[in-house]
């Protein structure tokens, strides 16, 4: 049986390895996209938060307001997000992804993970079944931990 540093290894090997794939997948797909960086970075941050405020975007990236808004914009004349009303406070406007933006970020995912399933080719059904329940505990896990 295995000890608990050789799992931290094996899952932080893992990590790596996920991270490297994944973000390299990322960026050729970036390429032949009508977004910049930050822009992708603004829209898969409102993309998993849902309807945010300009303000927390702009926190979150740690940029100006004045660039915040200018990126937003940019986003809206491409359709992909829209500014609302704030439903607490009318005078707020909160920022939210469209389904032009949906569907981007949705083909980035499947684009970027293309990967795993290339490498998967060898695994036989039980092993993907004993992945899949770990990779579901690690989950459970880790969205045990996040603040609501």
């Amino acid at each position: 049986m295995s000890t608990q540093p050789e799992n931290s290894t094996l899952v932080e090997e893992w990590a790596k390895q996920y991270f490297f794939q994944t973000l390299t997948e990322f960026f050729n797909n970036l390429k032949n996209s009508e977004l910049s960086l930050l822009q992708a970075y603004a829209l898969s941050y409102l993309y998993f938060k849902g309807p945010t405020r300009i303000t927390e975007l702009c926190e979150h990236m740690t940029v100006s307001p004045g660039a915040a808004s200018q990126l937003v914009d940019r986003l809206e004349k491409l359709e992909m997000v829209e500014r609302i009303a704030d439903p607490q406070d009318r005078r707020v406007r909160n920022v939210r992804v469209l389904e032009k933006g949906v569907r981007f970020m949705q083909e980035g995912f499947r684009f970027s993970q293309a990967w795993i399933v290339e490498n998967n080719a060898g695994i036989s059904p039980e092993q993907e079944s004993q992945i899949t329940s770990a990779l579901a505990l690690l989950l459970e896990s880790f969205n045990a931990k996040q603040p609501v």
